[in-house]
């Protein structure tokens, strides 16, 4: 390396050298022609000179006088013109040699220094990470969703933001066999000495388009269930082509797939371009920001979903180092502490919403399968995991535990909290002689500690639709 520098430097030596001569031989031509030029001005002026101090010669003399002063002059400039392009070529030669000289040598000192001295060392920066890698043994059914064909130029992101169905689905309630399998769920929380005040329950038959509830318009608190109803808000941000699919693809999935909060907190802050902090936001700014965040409850509540509120986050979110709300997240949730506005969604507004993406009327018919891939469980898959508190477990616990595995697809969302447990799911039996929505909103401890009710209720109903 040594030797190879030195060979460097003694190339660039000779470059200059050479570059040198080049500038004093075009010093020399230019005073050469200064010279020239000088000596050529002065007999111009003799000649005129003398011209105009003679005796006036005919108009053929001065014609002739004149000739020649032009032609003498011709000269002059041809010679110079000539010669100064010369120069002025070789000038810009030489300066552009030198210049590219000197931005090698500087180079090469840089090059130089890096070597003799020890890079600094870099300052870490915090990086959040949201693309959790879906796990090789999670079921191919349970794999990520296919990516939607989006126009980022289709609309802009002030373009009105609404669901595309505006109407309540038209389903036949008084259906006996319906009434009467609802009514099985309510004796089941009794009889387990489970309040029914806190109680909610919405089931819908596919095949007959009719349904059956109990207490299905009281508003309860939804827990992760909210996040169905993210997965379809950006499903049509990026059908609008108001948000990237590629920006999203991974929270989408891991917020669906695993239900990880961090996942939809990146979601919602790309439907409503509102982002999280520790600090409390000033009046205007809040105002503007709660009016972003509440754009997701005007999503659906122009299209019937009355009164619903699903515009507060789901807390921890320990990737963001956040493990409760604070800023405008608190502040969102108003002024009393101990009584706090909270995301809150009816079993009808949940079984409509499964209802209409099962049907492939939310969003697009094309967003039907997408978000079906989502919502798809294997029953099989995690009927035979053994217990793992880690790992986000759709199935234990809830709807699909006791479903035999081998009868039934499954599609669910579900949530949980210490006070509470909520599901609303899709299921099919592979004979298609069942095909149904059930949600039901457990808004107690009672339903929270119980890990058996969600699974003997979601029994009982299949049993009864499939005998």
């Amino acid at each position: 390396m040594e030797e190879k520098s030195e060979q460097n430097q003694n190339l660039h030596k000779q470059e200059i050298s050479e570059l040198e001569n080049k500038l004093k031989l075009a010093n020399q031509v230019i005073t050469s022609l200064q010279h020239q030029n000088t000596e050529l001005k002065k007999q111009a002026t003799n000649s005129l000179t003398g011209a105009t101090t003679r005796i006036p010669q005919t108009t053929t003399n001065q014609t002739k006088g004149v000739s020649m002063s032009k032609y003498r002059f011709s000269q002059l400039s041809h010679f110079q013109f000539y010669a100064l392009t010369v120069s002025v070529v070789l000038l810009i030669i030489s300066i552009f040699s030198l210049s590219s000289f000197f931005s090698r040598r500087d180079g090469l000192k840089k090059t130089e220094v890096r070597k003799n001295t020890s890079p600094p060392t870099a300052q870490a920066i915090p990086t959040l990470t949201t693309a959790f890698p879906i796990s090789v043994n999670t079921p191919s059914q349970n794999q990520g969703i296919v990516p939607l064909n989006s126009n980022p130029l289709l609309l802009s992101n002030t373009s009105e933001f609404t669901y595309n169905i505006v109407t309540s689905p038209k389903l036949t309630k008084g259906d006996k066999k319906l009434d009467k399998i609802v009514k099985s769920i309510v004796n089941y929380a009794e009889e387990n000495k489970l309040p029914t005040s806190s109680l909610s329950v919405t089931l819908i038959d596919l095949n007959k388009n009719t349904t059956a509830a109990y207490q299905e318009d009281k508003p309860r608190y939804p827990a992760s269930v909210a996040k169905l109803f993210w997965m379809v808000a950006l499903e049509a941000k990026i059908k609008q082509g108001q948000v990237q699919f590629a920006a999203v693809y991974n929270d989408l999935n891991t917020m669906m797939l695993k239900s990880d909060n961090d996942a939809a907190s990146n979601v919602i802050d790309a439907i409503t371009n509102t982002k999280s902090s520790d600090k409390k936001l000033e009046q205007q700014e809040f105002a503007t920001w709660k009016y972003q965040r509440q754009s997701l409850n005007d999503f659906f509540q122009k299209a019937g979903y009355k009164d619903i509120n699903i515009s507060q986050k789901t807390f921890p979110l320990p990737l963001h180092n956040i493990q409760a709300p604070k800023g405008a997240d608190a502040q969102i949730r108003g002024d009393n502490p101990n009584s706090p506005r909270r995301n809150k969604v009816t079993t009808y507004q949940a079984a409509r919403l499964m209802y209409e993406i099962a049907r492939g009327e939310a969003v697009a018919p094309e967003s039907q399968e997408s978000m079906l891939n989502l919502l798809k469980r294997d029953l099989g898959y995690w009927q035979s995991q053994p217990p793992n508190p880690e790992e986000f477990d759709p199935v234990r616990d809830l709807f699909g535990e006791k479903l035999p595995a081998n009868r039934v697809e499954f599609y669910s969302k579900a949530g949980w909290t210490t006070t509470s447990r909520q599901e609303v799911a899709y299921i099919v039996s592979k004979d298609r002689k069942a095909s149904y929505i059930l949600a039901i909103f457990g808004d107690d401890k009672a339903y929270g500690d119980s890990k058996k009710a969600f699974p003997q209720m979601s029994r009982l109903v299949f049993d009864q639709l499939t005998n």
